[in-house]
């Protein structure tokens, strides 16, 4: 297999750019990285001495590929490679591609079985940037560039015409799924429309066609697989490219009188406090070194896509749907698109500006671009655009984030609202929101929607005159603004606002009651939180108990692990909420993306993928185990708790856990320390290994726990944030649920409970059948919990376990989807 090393100035670029692979390939490229100093004072620079044990620790006798940055990482290496016996130098090839997509090309050209020539053919579409700079002029190694802004004709290419089927056309999320489709594939293709055409592995080329519903289109693709790309994209299309085509909530003009669109209901009554994001003013500076500046644009490329990932993880434990965590996947798309990133580039290797100035111009150019688009809901997208172009500012200035401010109870006004700024919003102060463009899709509307929070949108220049302070009103069920409302307008929305909250109120109490089936099946329905601060909202909003409390962030962004007396403090005010009910808290999920670098310290070292997750790391990291595990001991000797063990893949694994808690045990006796003689120990089951062995780990487990998300992606093989698989469509898959149901019976034959969460039960297609199934309880986000438990009040069981049994003999989850649709009526 051939091997690959990164090779940059910045250690954390290095990384992250890894991080990515890995997760594009499961791991399964030999990838090393030679990056920064171990000059603490000076980290950012190139030592020819790691690049030379990265070359050794990779080479596998199929060649080394190395990919480099700017300036003195070229220097370097060639120095390294110079120290290499000739016979070995000779399978070393030195490639021109830009660090960032080459190595994404090549990894999967790599992971895929290819040798370094067909590798280095795929580079060659992108090496023309540093050939000249490397000084290579024989071409022997590289085939002639290709032209991938025009689409080719003539009989070597391959083509199929489609006319769009969804409502929207081809917006953002339908084209990050086109993007993440020939992204599996090496043949270049082109999206194209009468005479205009784009590159199909750009979202923005492919976003800005605009293209609608019921418009014919063609996908033409030159190369090997182009058929096999084309199927794939044709599979696409058959799936309404990923979109659900929900109802718009747009009312006809004539229904509204003043006002723009419904975007969630609901009725306010409150003064304006405006908010109006914008990039900051950045001085544009002419600079001598522009490797320095694309190395600081580079590194703040990374630090915003590590922040969006957290963003993503965030909202995805609190969404009502996908859509809300999707927008952060599609932004972090945004940050890899070429058509962004290649003009920066431009900007700061041909007219030598600072890389702020760089970004700036290249992000505003991009928003003026989608504002001049003719279909509105694609040129709301120019939302997103800033939004990701504020992230990326921030990280190079330092500037710290500062979403909308709503300290006393007002009505939110905006030209438009992003993500970022719809996440932490103040939902007890914020009465409602009007927004100037957007609309029923947009991202004001589908989180107002999950928070409750009534919205319109759209409202053009209605809003325009109005201050901070005056009073407006909203109805966002039918659309309407009262801009100036009269005393009697002010009465009708005062009582509009209090049938709301008493609506509101309803919801609650529902919320509050058991789940019982209509054949009086009782579905225990728990919500799962992040931190102690969640469970009292967890709870209030009529949660049956905590599904799992994760403890991952008494661990993360310090400079040591938390002691064993931090621990027992934390989990005693948690058991202490539970008044008396059972509360699971699982062992610490670190390792992969939650490495610690006070443990981890020579992030060159790190394992970064899930083969150091879970128990594993745990268990690799004995002492600290032992204290959290001790902690957790002492608070079962005052409180009913339950502990959960994340990633365990065989019952070796589940053993030395239990060797550990029996060493807690006699530490603890030891010194006289009250502790649990026996605690309740649940696994995850979410690793394929842990499928197979299941009725092992049932003998000696006391409960399980379904990871559906995990052990989705692991079973279907697929990247979360860029494969048209995507959750949606894996969660139903007669794969999955078939496994499910073995491991619910497994569960059961030997006497124990088993539940279900994380995304999976957000899906309410997904949790009918499991209740068809015969799972015991499920665990999800406090805002999907009252249309969850309205839903299986909806359900006769013996009813869903004839569809969930019909479903496992289907071919795809579309088929189980279409399946479920006719048994179900899921109105939410």
């Amino acid at each position: 297999m051939v091997g690959i090393v990164l090779v940059s100035h910045s250690i954390r670029l290095a990384e992250g750019i890894r991080e990515i692979v890995g997760q594009m390939t499961q791991h399964s490229v030999p990838m090393a990285v030679a990056a920064g100093t171990n000059d603490e004072e000076n980290p950012i620079g190139t030592d020819p001495v790691k690049i030379l044990n990265a070359v050794k620790q990779v080479q596998q006798g199929d060649g080394v590929l190395v990919l480099m940055d700017f300036g003195s990482a070229m220097l370097s290496t060639e120095a390294a490679i110079d120290l290499l016996p000739e016979v070995e130098r000779r399978d070393i090839v030195l490639s021109p591609a830009p660090l960032v997509e080459g190595a994404m090309a090549a990894a999967v050209q790599v992971s895929l079985g290819a040798d370094m020539e067909t590798v280095l053919e795929e580079l060659a579409s992108i090496v023309q940037f540093k050939a000249k700079q490397l000084g290579i002029e024989k071409t022997e190694f590289f085939v002639a560039m290709r032209n991938v802004d025009t689409p080719p004709s003539g009989k070597k290419s391959e083509e199929i015409s489609l006319v769009i089927p969804n409502k929207l056309g081809l917006h953002a999320r339908p084209a990050a799924r086109i993007v993440g489709t020939v992204g599996g594939y090496v043949s270049d293709v082109w999206l194209i429309r009468g005479t205009e055409s784009a590159n199909a592995r750009s979202l923005n080329q492919i976003t800005m066609l605009a293209v609608s519903q019921g418009e014919s289109i063609m996908f033409r693709a030159v190369g090997e697989d182009a058929k096999d790309v084309l199927t794939a994209l044709r599979a696409l299309a058959g799936v309404n490219f990923g979109d659900v085509d929900k109802p718009d909530f747009t009312l006809r003009k004539e229904s509204i009188p003043q006002g723009g669109i419904a975007a969630s209901p609901g009725s306010a009554l409150g003064p304006v406090v405006w908010y109006r994001p914008m990039l900051p003013k950045i001085e544009r500076k002419i600079v001598s070194d522009a490797e320095n500046e694309m190395v600081r644009l580079a590194e703040a490329i990374a630090m915003a896509r590590i922040e969006l990932a957290e963003l993503e993880q965030k909202t995805s434990g609190n969404a009502a749907t996908v859509e809300e965590a999707e927008f952060f996947a599609l932004h972090s798309m945004l940050l890899d698109d070429p058509y962004i990133t290649c003009s920066a580039h431009d900007f700061i290797t041909k007219s030598k500006y600072n890389a702020e100035s760089a970004w700036v111009e290249t992000i505003e150019k991009t928003m003026e671009r989608y504002r001049t688009l003719q279909n509105e809901y694609v040129r709301g997208r120019a939302v997103d655009v800033l939004d990701v172009g504020t992230r990326v500012l921030r990280a190079l200035t330092g500037e710290v984030f500062h979403g909308p401010k709503v300290e006393e109870p007002a009505i939110l006004v905006a030209t438009d609202l992003g993500a970022s700024d719809m996440v932490d919003l103040d939902k007890e102060n914020v009465l409602g929101i009007v927004t100037q463009e957007g609309g029923a899709t947009s991202h004001v509307a589908i989180f107002s929607r999950a928070l409750k929070i009534p919205a319109v949108a759209g409202a053009n220049g209605l809003v325009d005159s109005l201050q901070d302070g005056d009073i407006i009103g909203i109805n966002g069920s039918t659309g309407e603004v009262w801009t100036s409302p009269s005393s009697r307008e002010q009465e009708k929305l005062a009582l509009l606002r209090s049938q709301w909250d008493t609506h509101l109120q309803e919801v609650r109490q529902k919320a509050v009651e058991p789940a019982v089936t209509r054949d009086g099946k009782s579905i225990r329905v728990d919500v799962n939180v992040k931190s102690v601060s969640e469970i009292k909202a967890a709870l209030d909003a009529g949660a049956d108990g905590i599904g799992i409390l994760s403890t991952e962030y008494l661990y993360l962004n310090r400079d040591s692990a938390p002691s064993e007396e931090e621990q027992y403090q934390e989990y005693m005010k948690a058991a202490a909420m539970m008044k008396g009910d059972p509360l699971v808290i699982s062992t610490a999920d670190l390792g992969g993306e939650n490495a610690l670098p006070y443990l981890d310290k020579n992030p060159t070292e790190r394992n970064v993928g899930f083969d150091r997750r879970g128990v594993r790391y745990s268990l690799a990291h004995r002492d600290m185990f032992l204290q959290q595990i001790k902690a957790l001991l002492r608070t079962a000797a005052e409180f009913p708790i339950k502990v959960l063990v994340p990633m365990v893949s065989h019952l070796t694994e589940l053993r030395e856990v239990y060797a550990v808690i029996n060493e807690a045990r006699v530490m603890l006796k030891k010194d006289s320390i009250p502790c649990s003689v026996n605690v309740d120990l649940g696994i995850v089951i979410e690793v394929p290994a842990s499928v197979f062995l299941a009725d092992q780990l049932a003998r000696e487990a006391d409960f399980f726990v379904l990871g559906g998300d995990d052990l989705a992606r692991y079973v279907m093989v697929y990247d979360a944030k860029n494969s048209v698989l995507g959750t949606e469509f894996t969660q139903l898959h007669p794969a999955i649920l078939r496994i499910m149901r073995d491991i619910i019976r497994l569960a059961h034959d030997a006497g124990i409970p088993v539940s279900v969460g994380g995304g999976i039960t957000s899906n309410l297609q997904a949790v009918f059948v499991l209740v068809g199934l015969g799972i015991d309880s499920l665990a999800v986000s406090a805002t999907s919990l009252e249309q969850t438990k309205n839903l299986i009040r909806s359900i006769v069981v013996s009813e869903a376990k004839e569809v969930a049994m019909e479903a496992m003999e289907l071919p795809d989850a579309s088929s189980v989807k279409t399946l479920i649709s006719m048994h179900c009526c899921m109105s939410y």
